[in-house]
């Protein structure tokens, strides 16, 4: 497992604003993140480009120092024929930046369905495979992954709960799962219920926060480590064996609380551990 930086903290978010070249900007995000000491790096186009200016087409070589990964996230409505035009094109386009970067995962959220019709929402699934389909089989070429976030709010997204998600990844074994822990949590399920429903699944990728259940969604979600109430030594236990798994951090914090995060969870990391036959133990980087 691996740690990948997503948001880079409210200080540093303001201080991007105000550099005015694009290449003293990338040297800042590169700089930040090896601060921070991230091993990797989860870009998000409407991130990187409201929030500081950056386009991902023109990511510096330099960049493969780290491990990258593509987020192609938002809300993207695919009721219609033109909705799953505009789609395809920002796959197309997010699959040319990772094969150009040497990127080995490229996630998604699915599709948003808010106030849509039932024949909308029909509409929406059969559309929903018809891109699955398309690019699980172009990421396999390509030799990337392509991984489904676990956004399962019945009212904004496609699936309603964990149960019609894996419906749908089951018709998908190849398909990667991204597991919003934050997300996941305030909408009701606990540590164990998400390791049950998806340890067994092909997990590729967690997104990192604290939650609060109960709460408002702004003040419940993408806190700081230990500013909400996930057991995350048990989460990261539970997916402590899957090769190249990567845990991106969606903290909205400052620089102080997502470098007190990052610490944290390198502490989980550390302590999972096992003995060995002969007794002794044997720590493992996992």
């Amino acid at each position: 497992m691996y740690f990948a930086m997503d948001e880079i903290g409210f200080e540093n978010t303001e201080k991007i604003k105000n550099i005015t070249t694009e290449a003293e900007r990338w040297q800042f995000i590169y700089d930040t993140a090896k601060s921070y000491d991230f091993e990797g790096i989860h870009f998000t186009p409407s991130l990187y480009n409201k929030d500081f200016g950056l386009d991902l087409n023109n990511i510096p070589e330099y960049f493969q120092d780290f491990k990258l990964t593509l987020h192609n996230g938002g809300l993207h409505k695919i009721n219609t024929e033109d909705d799953y035009n505009s789609f395809d094109v920002a796959l197309s386009q997010g699959f040319d930046i990772a094969i150009r970067n040497n990127m080995h995962d490229i996630s998604l959220h699915p599709p948003d369905i808010y106030e849509a019709s039932e024949n909308e929402k029909k509409s929406c699934l059969e559309f929903f495979h018809k891109t699955i389909d398309k690019w699980l089989n172009t990421a396999t070429k390509s030799n990337i992954t392509l991984s489904l976030e676990t956004h399962v709010t019945g009212k904004y997204f496609l699936f309603d709960g964990l149960g019609g998600y894996i419906e749908f990844i089951n018709k998908y074994p190849d398909l990667g799962v991204l597991i919003d822990v934050s997300h996941n949590y305030y909408d009701g399920y606990s540590e164990d219920e998400i390791i049950s429903h998806l340890a067994d699944k092909n997990v590729k990728c967690l997104h990192i926060s604290d939650a609060l259940q109960g709460a408002d969604f702004r003040e419940g979600t993408h806190l700081a480590i230990e500013d909400g109430s996930v057991d995350f030594a048990k989460i990261l236990k539970a997916f402590a064996h899957i090769p190249n798994l990567y845990s991106a951090l969606e903290i909205k914090a400052t620089n102080e609380s997502v470098a007190k995060s990052l610490s944290m969870l390198k502490q989980h990391r550390l302590q999972n551990c096992h003995k060995s036959v002969r007794g002794d133990i044997k720590w493992e980087r996992i």
